[in-house]
């Protein structure tokens, strides 16, 4: 049987749900980021002609 006091890591991890909310904001920001550079540094070269 566990003793009463002891509280897990996990638990103190999803009991804060101030940065839960930031985790579950800043992670899929920074892979939307990293998703739209890649696109970026893949799209072909503009060729701009005169008139």
């Amino acid at each position: 049987m566990k003793e009463e006091g002891k509280i897990s890591r996990w638990q103190v991890f999803y009991d804060d749900i101030s940065m839960l909310f930031v985790l579950g904001v800043v992670i899929p920001t920074i892979f939307y980021v990293i998703w739209g550079v890649m696109e970026l540094a893949n799209a072909p070269t503009a060729v701009i002609t005169g008139p």
